[in-house]
């Protein structure tokens, strides 16, 4: 049955009892939507309108949590960039340095000391121990073209200190700083 045409019957006056009953449900069911819709704290009673102080708490809340999302996303990035600017520098400066590196590091401090025995002596020169040898990279000209350097540093008991760089290529040695303690 047709509301529409039920309820035009039921105002003409030519409405039979069946269809007078069908529009008379229909609109106590729009009366109970409408009390429903129209009630400002709706059927569950844990839900209620929200007091300003409870808004600003959970306000707050999210704003915190948003802030703190946000620097970690910051740092990952920065983090994640800086990885891509290291390898971008620093993996094609090693390859052209380890190509270029003819001695190790016993050839090194081989060198390192022969640069001390001719500053400072035979005799004095048996007197210094190698304190640390390590290398690192130096550029030449850009990052493709870089050689690895040794740094060696002698010293005796009496606190003096030597530091020579042995250049890992061609093994030419210069002192780069002395301490006479």
């Amino acid at each position: 049955m047709n509301f529409e045409d039920a309820y035009q019957k039921l105002r003409e006056g030519t409405a039979t009892d069946e269809e007078a009953a069908f529009v008379a449900r229909e609109l106590e069911n729009v009366r109970k939507i409408s009390a429903i819709l129209d009630n400002p704290v709706l059927s569950s009673p844990e839900i209620g309108p929200a007091g300003s102080e409870a808004v600003q708490r959970a306000r707050k809340s999210f704003n915190r949590k948003t802030l703190i999302r946000t620097v970690i996303i910051a740092v990952c990035s920065l983090l994640a960039i800086a990885a891509v600017v290291c390898s971008v520098l620093f993996i094609p400066s090693s390859i052209s340095a380890s190509h270029k590196l003819k001695i190790d590091r016993q050839q090194a401090v081989e060198a390192a000391y022969a640069c001390l025995v001719e500053q400072v002596g035979e005799e004095r020169a048996e007197a210094f121990y190698v304190d640390y040898a390590h290398r690192h990279l130096r550029y030449v000209g850009s990052i493709f073209d870089a050689i690895y350097v040794y740094k060696v540093e002698f010293e005796d008991a009496h606190g003096s200190e030597y530091e020579i760089e042995v250049n890992g290529n061609s093994g030419y040695t210069v002192i780069r700083d002395v301490d006479l303690g």
